[in-house]
């Protein structure tokens, strides 16, 4: 197998998707929540996935919304609420 075999793979492609997502909705996350967290980029980005499932996955079915794809509009504002929860709850367990 060769790199490029690699960099054209679909699992490769929805890995480097869902990371950029991630990072997006982490980012925006933070910036929706005032003040400073320390909080490095690989963190930046699992919270961020996390806040993605946690908003994409379980919110429509506490909620019983309609399911939006991870890459849609609405998806993307669902994940940030998600996410902004998380940076919430990682403000109080690491009391910063």
């Amino acid at each position: 197998m060769n790199i490029n075999s690699i960099l054209h793979h679909p699992l490769f492609n929805q890995m480097v998707l869902w990371t950029v997502l991630g990072l997006g909705v982490g980012v925006a996350a933070k910036l929706v929540i005032p003040g400073s967290e320390a909080m490095g980029w690989i963190r930046t980005i699992l919270l961020g996935l996390a806040g993605s499932f946690l908003g994409n996955f379980l919110a429509p079915r506490m909620f019983h919304w309609p399911t939006y794809t991870a890459f849609s509009w609405q998806g993307i504002l669902i994940g940030i609420a998600g996410a902004v929860i998380l940076v919430l709850i990682n403000r109080v367990v690491t009391r910063s």
